[in-house]
């Protein structure tokens, strides 16, 4: 079996993890409506929340496991379990079981997490492969919400819930078949394995400060989405303009990630905080005016720095943490928890007018930006020790 052939499911694994997590996540309160005649708008709070902090809880739980078991095992494991879990989902008699059941899904399908740093383990174009992966995880996400509103329209939603098994199951078939049985998958661009090592105080050091970078350009993104649309239409933008409105960035970010190659040849390291600043920019002229053509134009420049600073966070990230499991899991723990904080940070601005989360994240974006510009150690590479003499010069990796 080729590599080419599992990286492909690596990716067909983080597919299948953002259609179960995104598809239905627009349409929360009249699913749960439809499935138990619940009406009350607190359910979908509970259950958003419920899901992230087992999610938050259950990642780093995951990166433990990957130290003692092939992602292959964990990956067939999960999908299986999964499988079941869907089926029951869609069997569930009231919210209360929906509720436990979902989270219970949650904190399994966390491991389809680890599946991106293999697929970027076993390439030899780090650049490459982290922007077909952000072409994935953007791409991915237009195509969930349209299976979510095709589940929906079903007469029966429940039918289209238990249908989701099926693609489980027929990932699971193909991984037992295709994947790599051994403890990690062989990776093209390094010449010999990681020495499974004690983390030296310079590589924790490292990853805390990658982390650091993570949670605030994640807050920053987030914090504006969800009383963007309000804000749109207090300027005097239609429902379905300011909807169009919301999406732009998105769009952006899918145009201009053929060029985050070429950027990152000309930039390097500094590709992270020219994005930073033109996101933030973006946002501080959105904030700065309700007008339709000047908004639109705001919400692009931030969607050019979100697709730019997409590819550059991640090569940063995989310069500090490699493409294991384990240390990946630590960043990805501090992902999910800017998902609890941001809604927090947004509904407390939101009150003093629905334009300040716009603020916030220009200055989060413009204040980080200004740090990742200040000079620092370059990290060591993941296992090795502080002595500049261990280090290994691997060229495709370096950001």
């Amino acid at each position: 079996m080729s590599g080419a052939s599992f990286r492909r499911l690596y990716l067909l694994v983080v597919l299948l993890h953002l259609v179960g997590d995104v598809a239905l996540s627009p349409f929360y309160p009249q699913l749960f409506e439809r499935l138990f005649g619940v009406t009350d708008p607190a359910a979908t709070g509970v259950y958003i929340w419920v899901c992230r902090v087992t999610a938050l809880a259950a990642m780093p739980l995951w990166g433990l496991l990957a130290r003692r078991f092939s992602l292959s095992s964990l990956v067939l494991g999960s999908l299986g379990a999964a499988a079941v879990l869907e089926l029951a989902l869609a069997a569930s008699p009231a919210y209360p079981v929906f509720l436990v059941l979902s989270a219970v899904q949650v904190a399994v399908t966390m491991a389809f997490t680890l599946a991106y740093p293999a697929f970027v383990g076993t390439g030899a174009d780090r650049v490459r492969d982290v922007t077909v992966f952000a072409y994935v995880v953007n791409g991915g996400t237009v195509a969930a919400t349209l299976i979510g509103a095709g589940i929906m329209a079903l007469p029966q939603p429940r039918w289209g819930i238990a249908a989701c098994a099926l693609l489980y199951v027929a990932l699971a078939v193909l991984c037992h078949r295709r994947l790599p049985r051994e403890r990690r998958a062989p990776a093209v661009a390094d010449s010999a394995p990681e020495p499974r090592t004690r983390a030296p105080r310079g590589a924790v050091a490292a990853i805390a400060a990658v982390s650091a970078v993570v949670l605030a350009v994640e807050t920053a993104r987030l914090v504006v989405r969800p009383f963007f649309t309000l804000y749109a239409q207090d300027g005097g933008v239609g429902t379905t303009a300011a909807a169009v409105l919301f999406l732009l960035p998105q769009v952006a970010v899918l145009a201009v990630l053929p060029l985050a190659g070429r950027a990152h040849a000309l930039l390097g390291r500094a590709l992270l905080p020219a994005a930073c600043l033109l996101a933030a920019a973006g946002l501080a002229w959105q904030f700065l005016t309700v007008d339709p053509v000047p908004l639109a134009l705001g919400r692009v420049v931030f969607g050019v720095g979100l697709g730019l600073g997409h590819v550059a966070l991640d090569l940063r990230v995989f310069a500090v943490t490699g493409t294991d499991g384990p240390a990946f899991s630590a960043v990805a723990t501090v992902r999910v928890a800017a998902t609890l904080v941001s809604p927090v940070a947004a509904t407390a601005l939101a009150a003093g007018g629905a334009g300040l989360p716009l603020a916030a994240g220009a200055g989060l974006f413009a204040v980080l930006a200004l740090l990742l510009c200040l000079p620092s150690r370059p990290p060591p590479p993941p296992g090795t020790s502080d002595d500049p003499s261990a280090h290994r010069t691997e060229r495709p990796h370096h950001v």
